[in-house]
């Protein structure tokens, strides 16, 4: 009843809201079967981005009124572009503690929800992960000076969601979890070799292309598995650098890069009839490419710092299973019976190689463009 009462008034403040007006937040936050904690909190994005102190009640009475202004003319693609480049400061705003321990949270997702009058406030859904401790049997939500007041709803299986109205800069009331929390280590390895299998088939067709690149002109299997093995150092690496914020480049730069990466290896089977020393260095250095493109990836994943370890070692080796599974039906069902036929280089392994060159490049204009 209590959440009824809150949705209606909300829905009520909405409509006689004006772009002006500094409205409640809503943080909903919801716990996994392996204690993984997720929050959507839907607030004022371009008030934070701006500064705008939370206790007015118009932006207009804000010092930073203009810039506020100037965030309201962003569409939702630029808009978004600003909450990823703040990321680690919105995830630091997040104050969320169970007994004496702090909840670290990453941003995994942001959207900015649609308003069919630009005279109302725009809002901006949030998405933060992050790991409970073992053990846990509450929560408590403190809300960040930056952030307005806020709803607070703790949603549970099978039980009425616990809500709570958190001022700006206080903290919630211990929200109870009914239950303790305990992770299953083994229970969060296979969900993460499962995230990254399914990267790999059938979600990863970039991937799945290049390696089938590598293989056409593998004729005998120890190329392949040097080549392979190169790849996986490498990726293993900028995977592991891209995910501790040591080295991040942009999508924009690097999905191109990676299309890129399948036309040179299209391009070489037709000029090159058999692997070579430098084969396997391009072959790494473009592993590094398509690391960054897999830590991008289990970035919006939202893998929690508490299991970036565990997480970051099973993702890859469901990324090798993957790559394992496309080598091996490649070459058990086509290359084993017809790789040591001399018309295989001119029959097979260019018309094949030129149809990859061409999907490459289309991808990497595709990319360039968008």
């Amino acid at each position: 009843m209590k959440s009824l009462l809150l949705a209606l008034l909300l829905a009520i403040s909405s409509q006689l809201a004006s772009a002006h007006e500094m409205r409640p937040s809503i943080a909903s936050l919801s716990v996994d079967s392996q204690g993984i904690l997720t929050l959507d909190l839907v607030t004022n994005l371009e008030a934070w981005l701006a500064e705008v102190n939370p206790s007015l009640s118009d932006t207009n009475d804000s010092p930073n009124a203009e810039q506020y202004d100037r965030y309201r003319q962003l569409d939702s693609d630029a808009l978004t572009a600003l909450a990823d480049d703040a990321s680690r400061d919105l995830a630091d705003a997040i104050h969320i503690r169970s007994g004496q321990k702090t909840v670290a949270m990453t941003l995994s997702g942001v959207e900015v929800l649609p308003v069919d009058d630009p005279e109302l406030p725009r809002d901006t859904k949030l998405q933060f992960v992050g790991g409970l401790p073992d053990g846990a049997d509450h929560l408590v939500y403190r809300v960040d000076d930056r952030f307005p007041n806020t709803a607070v709803r703790l949603f549970l299986t099978n039980a009425d969601p616990r809500v709570q109205f958190v001022k700006t800069g206080a903290s919630s009331d211990p929200l109870s979890l009914d239950q303790h929390v305990e992770r299953s280590v083994l229970g969060l390895i296979d969900e993460y070799i499962q995230l990254g299998f399914t990267h790999i088939i059938p979600r990863g067709l970039d991937h799945i292309i290049f390696i089938l690149g590598l293989t056409l002109i593998s004729k005998r299997f120890i190329d392949l598995v040097i080549q392979v093995t190169a790849f996986t150092v490498a990726h293993s690496v900028t995977l592991a650098m891209g995910l501790y914020g040591v080295l991040n480049l942009p999508a924009s730069i690097v999905e191109p890069l990676i299309a890129a990466s399948i036309v040179y290896v299209a391009i070489e089977n037709i000029w090159h009839h058999r692997v070579n020393t430098s084969r396997t260095v391009i072959v790494f250095a473009f592993g590094l490419l398509h690391g960054l493109g897999f830590a991008g990836v289990l970035t919006e994943l939202g893998l929690p710092e508490r299991d970036f370890v565990i997480g970051l070692l099973s993702f890859n080796g469901g990324v090798e299973l993957g790559q394992l599974a496309v080598i091996l039906i490649a070459y058990f069902s086509v290359g084993i019976w017809v790789l040591r036929y001399s018309w295989y280089q001119s029959r097979i392994a260019t018309p094949l190689s030129a149809v990859i060159g061409l999907i490459g490049l289309y991808w990497f204009f595709e990319r360039v463009v968008a």
